[in-house]
Formats: C-alpha cells, sequence, structure tokens
C-alpha cells in the first residue's frame, strides 16, 4: 500500500460523521466519526461510492455493498470478515455460529475479537453478530450503533 495514495474523508450520515479510509485499492477504514486517518484529506471515487452505498443502505434502498475493500488482518481475521459478510441483510448470528461455519465452534472468542478488529465495520456488517442471549458483542456507542443497524435491517 502507498501511503501517497491513501486518503480519507467524512461524510455527514443519519447516525453522525462516517470517515471513510481508502488505500488507492478499496476502502481501507469506516470509522464513526470526524476523524483523521493515514493519508490526505480528500474524497476518493472508491470513498464516495462507499458512501452513497451506506446512504443508499441507511435509507433501506441496498442490502449488501458492492464496493471493492481492501483490508489487511490475519488469516483468521480475513476468514471471520467472509464468513460474516455472507450473513442475509436481516438475520443474525452468534459469534459461536460463526465459528462453527469456520470449522473451530469452540473459537467463538477470537471471532469476537476478529470482529472488534474489522477496520470496515457496517460494510462488512459485524453487526449481525450477537453473543449467546442475543446481545451485541461490545459496549457503549459501538452496541448502541449494533442495535440501531439490526433494527434498521429488521423494519425492512
Amino acid at each position: 500500500m502507498a501511503s501517497d495514495r491513501c486518503t480519507f474523508y467524512t461524510y455527514p450520515t443519519a447516525f453522525g460523521p462516517l470517515t471513510l479510509g481508502t488505500d488507492g485499492e478499496g476502502v481501507s477504514a469506516v470509522v464513526f466519526g470526524d476523524v483523521q486517518l493515514p493519508g490526505a484529506l480528500a474524497p476518493a471515487d472508491v470513498t464516495n461510492r462507499a458512501a452513497t452505498e451506506i446512504m443508499e443502505y441507511l435509507a433501506g434502498k441496498r442490502t449488501a455493498f458492492t464496493v471493492a475493500l481492501s483490508i489487511g488482518g490475519t488469516p483468521f481475521q480475513r476468514d471471520v470478515w467472509r464468513a460474516v459478510a455472507n450473513i442475509p441483510y436481516g438475520q443474525t448470528r452468534t459469534a459461536r455460529d460463526v465459528a462453527a461455519t469456520l470449522g473451530a465452534p469452540e473459537s467463538f472468542r477470537a471471532v469476537g475479537a476478529a470482529l472488534k478488529a474489522c477496520p470496515t465495520p457496517l460494510l462488512v456488517p459485524t453487526h449481525r453478530v450477537v453473543g449467546a442471549g442475543g446481545r451485541p458483542l461490545g459496549t457503549g456507542e459501538a452496541a448502541e450503533r449494533a442495535r440501531a443497524f439490526r433494527r434498521l435491517e429488521a423494519m425492512r
């Protein structure tokens, strides 16, 4: 990833500002809030497309994202993120369910850690993974956002 190709830009949404970053290949970061990411402050075609897709999702006009992602991670993290991306719109799975799809049902804690490390939440629908009791993974604002996104999907 060439740092001179990295850009980021903050877009307004119904959930507050959303900062999207790119490494020049695809979306490399989704951060809730107006934050500085590596690279230059400038919109890019891929972040503009991602912002449009996110706005369509929030408006109920989109159920899946097609924008290119460029995210690193360990092989296990990438496997988790791919599995989560396959959870159908409006449905949830537990971290144990995701671990079982990977052939390692006892690795549910590692699944939770991989979800927390995901650099592109929402585009990778980490909000569709819940704990055993149906509660969002994590705490605070992230858990509240996950609840809100699941409610949004359930309404459609």
